[in-house]
Formats: structure tokens, sequence, C-alpha cells
């Protein structure tokens, strides 16, 4: 019961990011949003790291050093850098209930990776709950696929399906982070990612900050404390308690957890298909969780 309120736990917090995200993007850029997040994370993870003990460190996978901070620099690159981009870019050319569906399919290329990675037999209960959590992220948006899927080209497609590939890759790499310092591992692999956004940021957005209102800064701190540093925390340690593929599961939860703020915020209106669809996931949650990768 633990692991799947630990999961409903992390896919809150990032499900909510876009509500947060919607309130500051007309003020402040998108790569500049990236940076912020990175950076305010980076220090959040800094000061709870002060606070939390790390036992000696016991004998890792990761002989040397510099190996294990080439695997900061892999994780910063495949799950904070890369995918910004793409996903960014996929979403000018297909609609946002496309882009949820592409980049729902996170855990079909984890369970993949994971496969070829560790040339383990995956079990059928992981392979049943991960196609059975796809059909439900398809059913939540069913809806809103209208007939002109492909209008704009694949381009958008290919896109968002690498960045779902990148961030499968990042996943699959965090299980051979030390399981003993969490925290630390993410912190550093967030100030990896900010040395990498903080020039492009100034290279191709101009900072400007004098329209931002206490408002605007309270959501940006949420964002950068709550949906970046402690999230990637939390990721972190269920990626150790759990494996990748069930981890992985939090992607079936973002979009649909999106789509019921809106309803309860925003009043949006919640079809058959989206209720129908979170059984679907639950299930398939369920399912996965009876086997461990």
């Amino acid at each position: 019961m633990k692991k799947y309120l630990f999961l409903l736990l992390i896919s809150l917090i990032w499900g909510s990011q876009f509500y947060f995200a919607e309130k500051v993007l007309d003020e402040v850029a998108p790569l500049t949003l990236a940076a912020i997040r990175s950076i305010v994370g980076a220090i959040a993870l800094s000061i709870i790291a002060v606070f939390i003990k790390n036992p000696t460190h016991k004998k890792s996978n990761i002989a040397k050093s510099s190996k294990l901070y080439l695997l900061y620099a892999s994780i910063a690159l495949l799950e904070a850098v890369i995918p910004f981009f793409l996903v960014a870019w996929g979403q000018l050319r297909v609609s946002s209930s496309i882009a949820s569906i592409l980049i729902g399919t996170t855990p079909i290329w984890t369970i993949l990776i994971v496969r070829v990675v560790s040339q383990k037999k995956l079990s059928f209960y992981q392979m049943t709950g991960v196609i059975l959590g796809f059909i439900g992220i398809v059913f939540v948006f069913l809806p809103s696929l209208g007939a002109n899927v492909f209008s704009n080209g694949i381009a958008g497609f290919v896109a968002l399906l690498i960045a779902a590939i990148s961030y499968a890759s990042a996943l699959v790499l965090m299980q051979y982070l030390p399981a003993e310092s969490t925290v630390v591992s993410m912190r550093n692999i967030l100030c990896i990612a900010s040395i990498i956004l903080i020039p492009i940021t100034l290279i191709m957005e101009n900072l400007t900050f004098t329209t931002l209102s206490t408002g605007h800064i309270i959501d940006l701190l949420i964002l950068g404390v709550f949906q970046t540093g402690i999230v990637y925390w939390f990721y972190n340690i269920l990626i150790h308690l759990e494996g990748a593929v069930f981890a992985s599961f939090s992607n079936y939860f973002i979009p649909l957890i999106g789509v019921l703020l809106g309803s309860l915020i925003l009043q949006e209106s919640l079809s058959l298909y989206m209720i129908v669809g979170l059984f679907i996931i639950v299930f398939s949650i369920i399912i996965s969780g009876k086997a461990k990768t």
C-alpha cells in the first residue's frame, strides 16, 4: 500500500505543475522557467541534504567518482535538458491530447530499455500493467482526438516520442545512482542541469523579471522547491524501492491529474471516457505492483 501512496503523491505533485506553470508562462519564457526550476530545486535539495545524515556509502556499481558524475550528467541531459526542447517544439505541432498520449508511452519504452539493459525476462504482470495503463491514457483523451491527427505532419510526433524515450532512459539510469544518498544525487543532477540551462537561456532568451508580482514569485518557488527538487528526490527513492518500470507509471497519472484538476478548479467537463480511463490506469498499476523490476 505504501508504494501506491508514494506513486500517487509523486503524480499529484507533478500533475499540478501544469497549473502553476500556466500562471507564470505569460511573464517568464519557457527556457527561463526551466532554468529557474532547476536552480531553485538544487538549492532546496542542498538545504535538505544538510539535515539528512548520509550513512557510509556501500560499495557501488559505479567504481570511480568520475563515472558517477558522468552518470549525473547523462541523467541531467536525458531528464531535464533534451526533453524540454523536444516537448516544447513538439507541442507547437500537435494537440495537447496527442502530446500527453505520446509522453504516456514512457512506461512502454522503460520496460523495453530495462529488458535490453538488464536482460531479465519481465513478468506477465509488468507487461500487462504497462499495456493497460497506455490504453487508459488513450481513453482519457479519446474525446479530444480529432480526425486531423496527422494534419501537421509527423515531425511533432517524432519529437515527442524521442522525448518519451529520453525520459525512459533517464529513469532506467537512475536505478544505478547510489541508493544511500538519494537527496545528494538529485541535487547534483539538478546542479548540472542548471549549469547547462543557464548559458542556453542567456543566449536564447531575454531575462526580464521586472513585471513579476509576489504571486508569480511564490508560484516559481512552488515549481522549484516542490515540483522539481522534492518530487525528484521522491522519484529517486521510489525507483530504488520498486524499480524503474513501476515508477514510470507516474507518467500515466500526471496527465490524468491535470485533467481532473482542470475539472475541479476550472470547471471543465469530465467525460465518461476519462472516468473509464482512470479505472483502467488504477487497475494497471495494481497489476504491475504485483511484481518488482
